[in-house]
């Protein structure tokens, strides 16, 4: 993400009557009108972030160090009368991989949004259109409330394109009975890597919202709109769950397979091995360079002893041919 004025990505104040205007830098501390609210969204590391956030009435300084945090897990706390609610949003930005979540650190109160982030975040980016176009959320409530479901619609096209991938495997196994190629057992492993990580930040997420309608803070107003994303997130981590585990038992088939290749591999050499076992002696015994070998000064020795090893060649595989029938 491209840090622009001094970390301050985007200022918005929203009056009581639902209009949005743009703030600066000099007005992010300015005293509200009754009903009115302001967003403020910081780049973590931009030149002005740390300054403002530490130096500053607003938010608390534990909160503040809290917004800093180099790693951060979904989860929700009250601090000072003021909530902290870290979430994980899939990444959709050019080149990255979606299971690579990034986070945002949120700290809000009754007049007073901020949002931190390092990472460009597609929710973030449709909140700030929403603003611009006229349709801000007219209390902090129903901001997060549009942030929670904008990240929760995001990731759930990344996890049914999980579930193709492992129904697509699934078909392609029953389809062809042989080894899966390197190709297969690459893309297979990518998915289930894929479902693992984004069932990591997304099990805390949902406890995070929960927490959070369980706390009801006074600026969240009564909706049942954060207890059906909580449902929602319920959902997709059981969807995470199934990959896993339609995943496993796609795994013990590839292995399966593979072993039951490599045993036929290792019968086809046994079977080699066995039947030339007996001309590998002959040849040996004869192939001595001593006196007194048998059939040496016979003219007829040489075809004898070929006769013999292809007799005792015949034998073995016929042997062989009867132990296998069985």
């Amino acid at each position: 993400m491209e840090i622009e004025n001094n970390g301050l990505l985007g200022a918005w104040q929203v009056s009581a009557d639902g209009r949005a205007d743009r703030i600066d830098w000099p007005h992010l501390d300015s005293p509200l009108e009754d009903g009115a609210w302001r967003w403020i969204h910081f780049h973590r590391d931009g030149p002005g972030t740390q300054s403002w956030l530490l130096d500053g009435d607003i938010p608390p300084n534990q909160i503040a160090w809290a917004l800093m945090a180099d790693d951060t897990r979904p989860r929700y706390t009250e601090m000072d009368g003021t909530s902290l609610l870290f979430l994980r949003g899939v990444n959709l930005n050019e080149g990255a991989e979606p299971e690579d979540m990034v986070s945002l650190r949120l700290s809000i109160d009754t007049h007073t949004v901020i949002t931190v982030s390092l990472r460009r975040l597609r929710t973030v980016d449709d909140m700030t259109l929403d603003f611009e176009h006229g349709d801000a959320p007219p209390t902090p409530g129903v901001f997060v409330e549009r942030i929670v479901c904008s990240l929760r619609q995001k990731a759930e096209p990344v996890v049914d394109e999980l579930e193709d991938i492992i129904a697509e495997h699934e078909l392609a196994a029953l389809r062809a009975p042989g080894v899966p190629t390197a190709e297969t057992r690459n893309a297979f492993i990518d998915a289930r890597q894929d479902a693992v990580v984004l069932r990591r930040y997304l099990i805390p997420q949902a406890e995070a919202i929960r927490d959070l309608l369980g706390h009801r803070p006074p600026w969240l107003h009564a909706s049942d709109i954060l207890k059906d994303e909580a449902v929602s997130h319920d959902r997709i981590i059981e969807d995470l769950d199934s990959v896993r585990e339609r995943a496993a038992v796609l795994r013990d088939e590839m292995g399966a397979r593979l072993a039951e290749r490599m045993n036929e591999i290792m019968l086809a050499l046994s079977i080699v091995s066995v039947v030339f076992l007996p001309i590998t002696f002959v040849t040996g015994l004869f192939g001595m360079n001593v006196a007194g070998l048998p059939l040496a000064e016979v003219p007829w020795g040489f075809w004898a002893v070929c006769g013999f090893m292809l007799l005792c060649t015949g034998f073995t595989a016929f042997m062989l041919w009867r132990m296998l029938r069985r």
